[in-house]
C-alpha cells in the first residue's frame, strides 16, 4: 500500500482549520490576549504562517533555524526576520535554559563543550553522562553568545496556543500533531457538529488553570517545589464550573500523596489537602491516614456517613469494606471472600494465555452458552439506547471530531443534563422487543460512525439481544442509570462472560491461578449485583480435564515457508477423554506445482492433487471440526502457522489454544536422544507406517499424545 503523502501547506491549512473553529464555536472563551493572537496570526504574510505553524508542530518548543527548510515556504530567512520583529518568535531565555539544554542532542551537547572550549568527557559516552557533565559546568550566561545556542528559536505564545488548544481538544498537553494523524487515517475521528466546550469565559479559564497545576503536580518531587506550589493553590481563586472543580480535587489529591510522601514532618499540610478533596482516592488516603494516627472515632463516624450518602461506588466500596475490617470484626476483604469462594474449574494449561477461551469451551461442552463481553456489552447498549443525546445533543455533547466521550459524561453532568430523556427512553421501551427495536434502529442509522464506545461488526447486536431477551429490563435500566450517573465509575471492569444456563442469564469475571479483582472489577460487580444480576467470581486450575476436545492434526506442504508454499494434506483427529471421536482428511490441490524433493519426502506428486479440492473449497468444513477443540501436532507452530495462513487467504483468522507433543514429550517423557516423530515412535513401540503421510503421522501422534496425556493427568 502506497504511503499516504500530506499535500503542500496542509499544516497551514489545518492550524486554519483550528483557528475557524475558535472564531465560529469559541470566540466567547477567548480573552483579548487569545483574540489578539488570532486576529494577528491571520494578518501575518502566509510564508511566515507557515514557518510558524510548522515550529508548532514540532515535539520540542526549542526549533533550530537552519531545520526549517521546507519546499512550501519561499523564504525562509525573510519569515524569519519578520516574525523576529514582530516578536512572535525570540531567542530562549534563562528560565527555560535547563529545558532547552535537555532538548539537544549528544552530538549537539559535544559540539557546544567544543565551541566553548570545554574538556567534556569520553565521546563514547551515552547522551545522559553528557547532559548532566553539561548541567554542572554550563550556566546561561556561558552560553548565550555561542552559534549553537544563537541558532535555536522559541515561539513566544506558547501559553495562549495551549489555551487554545485545551479549548479545542478538552486536555491539557493536547497538540497539533492529531490533525496529521486523522488525515493518514491512524487517529479515527467521530463526524460530529462542533460546539463549545464551556459555556462561560470564567469556566474555561478555571478548568485550564486547574488542569496545569494538576500536570506540574505531577511532575514535581522536590519538596521546595511542592511546597511552593501548595501555597499558589491556596492563594488562588475557588474553582469555577464543573471541569475546573474535579481537576482542583485531584490536584489535591496529587500533591497530598506526595507530601505524605516525604516524611512525617509534611504529614499534617497533606491531610488537609487531602481533607479538602472529593477525588474518590483522597477520600481513602484520609481515612487511611487518619486511622493509623490514632483518630478511630472520627474515622468510624466519616465512614458511617459516607455509607448512609456515598458520593460514588468507589468510595462506597471502600468505606464498607474498610469499616467491616476495622470496626466489625471481619478479617478479611470483600476481594479475597469473592474469590475464595469460587469452586474452581478444571482447564487445559493450553488456556494459559486465553483462560477465558478456556471457560467458554468448557461451558460449550457443557451446552451451556458463553459470550466473552466484557466492557463492550454495557458500553455499547449505553450508547445506542441515548445516542442522541451523547452524539447530537447541543448542550453536553463532542465538541469537535477528535473529541472520544461527550463533555457530560467528562464532566458528571449527563444525568443532570437529561435525566427527562434518560427516563423516557426507559419508559417507551417497556417491552424487551421494544428495546431491541429502539437499539437495532439506532445502530442500523449509525453504524460504522466512529466513537470511543463501539467498535462495530456484523455480530454487535447479537450479545445485547440475549441479555434483554433474557434478564430483567428493570435490571438492564437499573445499570443503565448507574452508567448515566456515575459513567466514569461505571464504564469498565464488567465481568469477562455472559452465561446462558437454559433460560438463566448470569455474569462471570475468570480468574485464572495467581490473578486478583482489581477495584474496578469489583465496583462493577457490586452495581451489576445492586442491580438485580446474578454475578459470579469463577476461579480456574491447569489441570487435564476430560470433557476437553483435542484435535490432533498433521498435515503435508509444498515447501517449509507458510507464506509462500501451500498445502497439499490435512489430517486431524478429535480425542475426548483419550477416545477418538471423529476424524478429518483431505488431499489438497496447492494451485501451484510440487517439488520432486517433496514428492519424494510425501508420496504426493502433482496428479495425486490435480482434482482435489483447494483449501478454500475445504475450508468451512475444516473450520467447523476445530471449532471448540485443543490444537495438537507434532512441531505444533509448523501446522498452525501453515493452516493459519490458509485460513487467512479464506478471510478467517484462526485462533486456537494449541499444545506442542515435542514440547510436552521432551517434559513427561523425558529421556530421549531425538524428539522427532519417527524416532520417538520407534522408542516408545508406536507404529508408524507411510511416515510424511498426513494420516499416517497423525495417528502415531494420537498413540503419542495419550502417553503424554497418562503422564499429564497423574
Amino acid at each position: 500500500m502506497d504511503k499516504k503523502v500530506l499535500p503542500p501547506r496542509y499544516y497551514l491549512a489545518h492550524f486554519k482549520e483550528f483557528l475557524s473553529y475558535h472564531q465560529q464555536h469559541a470566540w466567547h472563551l477567548c480573552d483579548d490576549a487569545e483574540r489578539n493572537y488570532i486576529t494577528q496570526f491571520l494578518a501575518l504574510p502566509e510564508h511566515a504562517q507557515c514557518v510558524l505553524v510548522r515550529m508548532y508542530n514540532r515535539k520540542s518548543d526549542f526549533v533550530e533555524q537552519s531545520s526549517l527548510n521546507y519546499e512550501e515556504i519561499n523564504d525562509v530567512p525573510l519569515a524569519l526576520a519578520l516574525l523576529k520583529r514582530k516578536q512572535w518568535v525570540r531567542h530562549i531565555q534563562e528560565h527555560e535554559f535547563a529545558d532547552w539544554l535537555a532538548s539537544l542532542t549528544k552530538m549537539e551537547l559535544v559540539n557546544l563543550c567544543k565551541e566553548l572550549a570545554l574538556p567534556g568527557i569520553a565521546l563514547s559516552a551515552k547522551k545522559p553522562l553528557w547532559l548532566a557533565y553539561c548541567q554542572q559546568t554550563l550556566s546561561f550566561g556561558h552560553v548565550r553568545h555561542c552559534h549553537l545556542f544563537l541558532s535555536y528559536l522559541v515561539h513566544s505564545y506558547n501559553d495562549v496556543l495551549q489555551y487554545l488548544l485545551f479549548l479545542f481538544f478538552g486536555h491539557i498537553n493536547s497538540s497539533m500533531t492529531q490533525f496529521s494523524l486523522r488525515d493518514l487515517g491512524v487517529r479515527r475521528t467521530n463526524n460530529s457538529d462542533s460546539a463549545a466546550r464551556f459555556d462561560e469565559l470564567e469556566h474555561a479559564k478555571s478548568a485550564y488553570f486547574y488542569g496545569c497545576l494538576r500536570r506540574q503536580a505531577k511532575e514535581l518531587q522536590e519538596a521546595h517545589q511542592l511546597l511552593a506550589l501548595v501555597q499558589l493553590v491556596k492563594e488562588a481563586e475557588i474553582a469555577q464550573g464543573p471541569l475546573a472543580l474535579r481537576y482542583r480535587h485531584e490536584l489535591d489529591y496529587v500533591l497530598g500523596k506526595k507530601l505524605l510522601m516525604l516524611g512525617d514532618e509534611y504529614q499534617y499540610q497533606a491531610l488537609d489537602l487531602l481533607a479538602h478533596s472529593e477525588h474518590p482516592k483522597a477520600v481513602e488516603l484520609l481515612i487511611r491516614q487518619r486511622f493509623k494516627l490514632g483518630d478511630k472515632d472520627w474515622v468510624q463516624a466519616r465512614l458511617e456517613a459516607i455509607i448512609d450518602d456515598p458520593s460514588c461506588e468507589q468510595v462506597l466500596f471502600f468505606a464498607e469494606d474498610f469499616y467491616a475490617l476495622k470496626f466489625a470484626g471481619k478479617r478479611t476483604s470483600v476481594l479475597t471472600d469473592l474469590l475464595r469462594d469460587s469452586e474452581p474449574l478444571s482447564i487445559d494449561e493450553a488456556y494459559t494465555h486465553s483462560v477465558e477461551r478456556g471457560v467458554i469451551d468448557l461451558y460449550n461442552q457443557r451446552h451451556v452458552r458463553a459470550i466473552h463481553c466484557e466492557n463492550s456489552l454495557w458500553l455499547s447498549l449505553f450508547a445506542l439506547c441515548f445516542w442522541s443525546e451523547l452524539f447530537e445533543s447541543t448542550e453536553g455533547g463532542v465538541c469537535t471530531e477528535f473529541d472520544v466521550f461527550p463533555t457530560s459524561l467528562r464532566d458528571g453532568q449527563f444525568y443532570s443534563l437529561f435525566q427527562a430523556n434518560v427516563e423516557a427512553v426507559f419508559s417507551r421501551c417497556d417491552t424487551p422487543s421494544k428495546l431491541i427495536h429502539h437499539i437495532t434502529a439506532n445502530a442500523t442509522r449509525y453504524y460504522n460512525q466512529p466513537n470511543a464506545f463501539i467498535r462495530w461488526h456484523e455480530g454487535l447486536l447479537d450479545p445485547l439481544i440475549i441479555l434483554i431477551e433474557h434478564a430483567s429490563l428493570d435490571a438492564i435500566f437499573a445499570q443503565l442509570e448507574t452508567m448515566a450517573k456515575d459513567f466514569f465509575n461505571a464504564k469498565d471492569g464488567y465481568p469477562d462472560l455472559m452465561v446462558l444456563d437454559g433460560e438463566q442469564l448470569r455474569f462471570e469475571e475468570i480468574k485464572a491461578p495467581g490473578d486478583s479483582l482489581r477495584r474496578n472489577q469489583l465496583i462493577a460487580i457490586r452495581q451489576l449485583q445492586r442491580a438485580g444480576f446474578d454475578v459470579r467470581v469463577q476461579t480456574v486450575q491447569w489441570q487435564v480435564n476430560p470433557e476437553q476436545a483435542y484435535v490432533i492434526v498433521d498435515i503435508e506442504t509444498t515447501g517449509g515457508q507458510k507464506n509462500t508454499h501451500r498445502v497439499t494434506e490435512i489430517a486431524a483427529v478429535k480425542v475426548v477423554n483419550g477416545k477418538e471421536v471423529a476424524r478429518w482428511h483431505s488431499l489438497i490441490n496447492p494451485e501451484r506445482h510440487i517439488p520432486r524433493y517433496i514428492t519424494e519426502l510425501t508420496g504426493i506428486d502433482n496428479a495425486m492433487v490435480a482434482q482435489a479440492p483447494t483449501f478454500a473449497q475445504q475450508a468451512h468444513s475444516l473450520w467447523q471440526f476445530l471449532q471448540g477443540a485443543i490444537f495438537v501436532a507434532h512441531n505444533v507452530n509448523f501446522d498452525y502457522g501453515f493452516l493459519r495462513a490458509e485460513f487467512a487467504r479464506t478471510d478467517r483468522t484462526l485462533s486456537l489454544p494449541k499444545l506442542c507433543t515435542v514440547r510436552l514429550a521432551r517434559k513427561h517423557l523425558p529421556g530421549h536422544d531425538s524428539y522427532s516423530l519417527g524416532k520417538l515412535c520407534a522408542a516408545l513401540d508406536i507404529d508408524l507406517q507411510g511416515h510424511h503421510r498426513a494420516m499416517n503421522d497423525t495417528l502415531a501422534t494420537v498413540h503419542l499424545f495419550d502417553l503424554i496425556q497418562q503422564q499429564r493427568q497423574a
